[in-house]
């Protein structure tokens, strides 16, 4: 029952669209309405400057984090017994909440930031890889889109091998959630996909915008 008690409020919690909230009080917009129309950090940068995007990173990065840090001591006794399973389908549940979120009739963002909080406890070796890969792409080309793209395809396989080079037990049934997850994500990046294919797609670069 906990299990999915922790699953519910996961998801409930990773449904709080921060950009959407950030540009409303910090821009004055509906950033829906603007840009590529996504709530998410790039374009909330885009539109509307550094700070309500990094601002926007930061909440959704804790949406994921925190929602981590909730669940633990909940799947886990005081030996440190527990299923890391259930855990990382706390996490990806609480991802799956900021794609779909319930605030928004099922419909949201795409999750990096959010999965990038959970990562950061669930498995920060894992998690600073994948940043690590997110960035260098990034720095680059300049595109966040190829950046996530690049990222997002190697970050299941970290799952077999962070834990086989540290000596660790390999956990089959991470790879495959987080295997699952990467399809769902880079399900939602279809249309930049698209765009990258055609040389379309544009760099991040912020554009500070006057609104009435």
């Amino acid at each position: 029952m906990t299990f999915f008690v922790m699953l519910i409020l996961g998801f409930g919690i990773g449904s709080i669209p921060f950009g959407l909230i950030v540009a409303k009080l910090m821009l004055g917009i509906d950033i829906r309405k603007q840009g590529s129309g996504n709530i998410g950090m790039t374009n909330v940068m885009r539109v509307g400057g550094k700070l309500p995007g990094i601002l926007t990173f930061l909440l959704d990065f804790a949406k994921g984090s925190v929602m981590m840090m909730i669940a633990e001591p909940w799947l886990f006794d005081s030996s440190g017994n527990g299923s890391i399973v259930q855990w990382s389908c706390v996490g990806i549940a609480t991802v799956s909440g900021h794609i779909f979120s319930i605030f928004l009739k099922f419909k949201g963002g795409k999750g990096i930031s959010t999965l990038f909080g959970i990562l950061a406890i669930l498995n920060l070796s894992i998690g600073l890889i994948a940043a690590f890969l997110w960035v260098g792409t990034f720095l680059a080309k300049q595109i966040s889109s190829l950046a996530a793209l690049v990222m997002l395809a190697g970050l299941p396989f970290l799952f077999l091998l962070v834990p086989w080079m540290s000596g660790e037990n390999i956990s089959l049934g991470q790879f495959f959630l987080f295997s699952g997850l990467s399809a769902l994500i880079i399900f939602r990046h279809r249309e930049n996909i698209d765009r990258l294919l055609r040389g379309e797609e544009k760099q991040l670069k912020t554009v500070r915008q006057s609104h009435s």
